[in-house]
């Protein structure tokens, strides 16, 4: 959902190498869209005509078991193909390290603990986890083939020894970007499903203050993390927003100012012109969505969720937006969206959301920068 305003889905995300050195990218996004600015699952007739993708032989992506920030973090690196349900699917998985160096097979092998793959669905009798137990194949990769046979959303969960917690994909398949984004099944609304994203929204909108991580990759594996806080800057304060992505890139916005450090410690660079676009408006990237499904409920942070699956379809007018397919966690007694799932066009994300409406003060860099030499950290603070 926050997402949205940061990373717009007209263009197709850019390949780069594998992680850290995908913060340029999405940092230069995010800046310049700142400153711009199932109970079950059916095909059916008459669903949308999606021009068709560059396609992928194989899903490739990573993600942190833990945080992305910490030097002890191991990535998870999860291969899949063909990424079809019904068929037999092969599960690849290896570790990295922090920064991106492949670890031996043999650490990776003796790490991976679980491999656990669930539908999702309000069924939950036919939403029971599978445990796949992964083999190492002649190259040291540690691989499982199992059928999916359920077509719609997955979860895949990795759990790795020593870890903070599994590395979390959530995953459509058929995969877009592997069998086409015509392949993707419709699937009917439901009024309550419905209804129940529509207080997402409500909630989200009048948001006073909130944080956020986000995972993005492109599924041809290049991943990133980033650390998010907004405040809409009620009290007198100036709308702001600060952000930190894996790599090092960092920056802030208070009103119509920007601090922005670059990689490799060139110290802030401060600009006026800045734009900041407040929860209120985050909705607008969900206009004409449909295909609203309940998908079961999960505990989130201690609250209990209704998952919200939707979709919002190709556009070209008032601007060109691809197809996107999305996963709401929506809380039963807040109404607080918690966590969101996104697949489109090379691009899949997973945001969590926390610090709803807590007090919160953003800082700019103690020096002001333009650049600094030995620039601060910027600080997104609770207000005591």
């Amino acid at each position: 959902m926050s997402a949205a305003p940061l990373i717009r889905q007209e263009e197709a995300t850019p390949r780069a190498p594998r992680r850290t050195p995908w913060a340029p990218i999405v940092v230069a996004a995010a800046a310049a869209a700142l400153v711009a600015a199932a109970v079950s699952w059916w095909f059916f007739a008459g669903r949308q005509a999606i021009p068709d993708w560059e396609r992928l032989t194989v899903l490739d992506l990573a993600a942190p078991a833990g945080d992305a920030f910490a030097d002890e973090t191991p990535w998870v690196v999860l291969q899949l193909s063909p990424a079809r349900p019904g068929e037999q699917n092969t599960l690849r998985l290896s570790l990295e390290a922090p920064r991106g160096s492949p670890l031996p097979a043999t650490e990776a092998a003796s790490r991976i603990e679980a491999l656990t793959a669930r539908p999702l669905a309000a069924d939950v009798a036919s939403a029971e986890n599978l445990v796949l137990r992964p083999e190492p194949g002649p190259d040291g990769a540690l691989a499982a083939i199992t059928p999916l046979d359920r077509a719609g959303w997955w979860q895949f969960r990795v759990e790795v020894a020593g870890a903070d917690r599994p590395a979390e994909f959530h995953l459509m398949l058929p995969d877009p970007n592997i069998n086409g984004p015509n392949a993707v099944p419709g699937f009917p609304s439901s009024a309550e499903a419905e209804a129940v994203i529509q207080r997402g929204l409500a909630a989200t909108a009048a948001l006073q203050s909130v944080r956020y991580t986000q995972w993005n990759a492109d599924g041809a594996g290049n991943s990133s993390v980033s650390e998010h806080a907004v405040a809409v800057g009620g009290d007198g304060g100036e709308p702001s927003l600060t952000f930190r992505i894996t790599g090092g890139m960092e920056a802030v916005i208070i009103g119509s100012t920007r601090w922005v450090k670059l990689l490799g410690d060139l110290g802030w660079q401060r600009q006026e012109g800045g734009a900041f676009i407040p929860p209120s408006e985050w909705g607008e990237e969900y206009t004409e969505a449909t295909g609203f499904t309940l998908l079961g409920e999960e505990t989130i942070d201690g609250e209990p969720t209704q998952l919200v699956a939707f979709v919002a379809p190709e556009q070209t007018e008032p601007r060109r937006r691809t197809v996107a397919w999305y996963l709401w966690w929506v809380g039963t007694e807040t109404g607080q969206v918690r966590r969101e799932a996104m697949v489109s066009r090379q691009h899949y994300m997973l945001n969590r959301f926390s610090g709803f409406n807590e007090p919160m003060q953003i800082l700019p860099p103690e020096d002001g920068g333009t650049p600094a030499a030995n620039p601060s950290t910027p600080q997104a603070s609770p207000v005591p």
